[in-house]
């Protein structure tokens, strides 16, 4: 008797499962945790970095790190609020303007922010690997 209330709560579970996958679109998908010290980096490095973007002739892989995402530091509050990722997107304006500009005129890595759903006013900062991988530091809505 208790295998029959088994069956409909597993049959619910497995159900939102399946359901709620779907309903996150790709460009706000979170490939990895916060690493705070590369994304300090990609955005206080946005300027010197958009310069390689114009080389970029083809993108292998794209990940889609985003700094808006509410934490809850773990140990001793070292991972920043995403209120401060927003400030040094702002006090870096100029370099992360340039690198907006830069992925939006490449033709490789427009298409694949594309691709991954992101546009490019949403980027405050990149990490470009050697084959021309992207690791992009976004925030997902324009109201930072």
């Amino acid at each position: 008797m208790k295998s029959r209330g088994v069956l409909p709560l597993a049959f619910v579970l497995l159900s939102a499962a399946a359901i709620l996958p779907a309903a996150v679109p790709a460009a706000l998908a979170q490939v990895t945790n916060i690493d705070v010290q590369w994304a300090i980096s990609a955005i206080q490095m946005a300027g010197t970095r958009a310069n390689q973007i114009p080389g970029i002739k083809k993108v292998p892989s794209v990940g889609v790190i985003r700094l808006d995402v509410p934490t809850v530091p773990m140990f001793n509050g070292d991972v920043p609020d995403w209120q401060e990722f927003r400030i040094m997107t702002q006090r870096n304006a100029a370099g992360v303007a340039k690198l907006r500009k830069n992925l939006a005129a490449n033709p490789a890595t427009a298409a694949a922010l594309a691709k991954a759903g992101v546009q490019p006013w949403q980027v405050a900062g990149v990490q470009v690997g050697s084959n021309g991988a992207l690791r992009l530091y976004i925030f997902s809505a324009r109201n930072w």
